[in-house]
């Protein structure tokens, strides 16, 4: 008769380990479907991040081929100006060689 009263008590201490089991199997699901959300709202910022990052080395890869595109042509514009100065100065002399030609041609003629 003390196994019959015992019996009770063996079954109710299996259910709770069975109710504990069960408990812990739903913890361990909800823990990594919480960790599942996680890491995927994570690798979801970082690609965030990154390609704004990333827009925005563009941006300024953009703005220094801008301004160095800008500070060229200012020196392209520097070395015009000073070719033209430098072709005006020539042709000046020409013209004056083409002077000092005429005055010579006058001067032996004249002779």
């Amino acid at each position: 008769m003390h196994e019959a009263s015992e019996h009770p008590e063996f079954m109710k201490t299996i259910k709770e380990i069975h109710s504990a089991e069960e408990e812990y199997d739903r913890i361990m699901n909800s823990a990594k479907e919480k960790a599942d959300r996680i890491m995927r709202e994570a690798k979801e910022k970082i690609a965030e991040e990154r390609m704004k990052s990333e827009e925005e080395i563009v941006s300024l890869k953009n703005e220094k081929l801008r301004s160095g595109s800008k500070d060229i042509d200012a020196e392209v514009e520097k070395i015009l100006v000073k070719a033209k100065k430098e072709a005006a100065g020539i042709s000046n002399k020409k013209l004056e060689s083409k002077s000092v030609s005429g005055i010579v041609k006058n001067f032996l003629n004249s002779l």
